[in-house]
């Protein structure tokens, strides 16, 4: 009887709530856009103008590819870029933990990995700009260190690719 009751009260507590939320005036503030509501397996989804073409590196990203590439092609490696985590590492499977050690690195990528010779990627180069300096920012970066030096990387952070980066590659790369 008194769960009756208490689901009585809230029920018109609820309806209340939603009659003065519908008197209140408006703010003159645009609404929001609605959401379409989605297709069904039936409707196909209109591609056509729904993307738009985008650059895969910024200027400071393609000029340090260059100078990757001119040391890594100098020592017969490879140069890829924007790769993603789980192309270079994967939880253990079996791991009673495995979808929440997938999800934290699933949409994380790296800006350039060397391969060596056989296609085996075993440098990874972060282009630290400004962005890395934010606190958030550094606790990812962080976290992307440690879980692929657990797999055995070795990791290059820099603001730009110098002298010293290139030699650090040919080092890391003959060993």
């Amino acid at each position: 009887m008194q769960i009756f009751i208490v689901a009585a009260l809230l029920g018109f507590i609820f309806f209340v709530i939603q009659a003065i939320q519908k008197k209140q005036p408006s703010t003159g503030a645009p609404k929001a856009e609605t959401i379409e509501e989605l297709p069904n397996a039936d409707t196909p989804l209109p591609i056509a103008g729904a993307y738009q073409k985008k650059w895969l590196l910024t200027y400071n990203e393609k000029d340090a590819f260059k100078k990757i590439k001119a040391v890594t092609d100098e020592i017969s490696c490879y140069t890829f870029s924007k790769v993603r985590l789980l192309d270079l590492l994967e939880p253990v499977k079996g791991n009673t933990k495995y979808k929440t050690y997938f999800y934290k690195v699933q949409a994380k990528h790296v800006d350039f990995v060397i391969l060596d010779e056989k296609l085996v990627a075993r440098c990874i180069i972060e282009l630290d700009d400004a962005s890395h300096d934010a606190e958030e920012r550094k606790k990812r970066d962080e976290f992307v260190d440690e879980v692929l030096k657990s797999v055995g990387y070795q990791i290059i952070h820099t603001r730009a690719v110098t002298e010293e980066v290139q030699q650090q590659i040919r080092e890391i790369m003959k060993t």
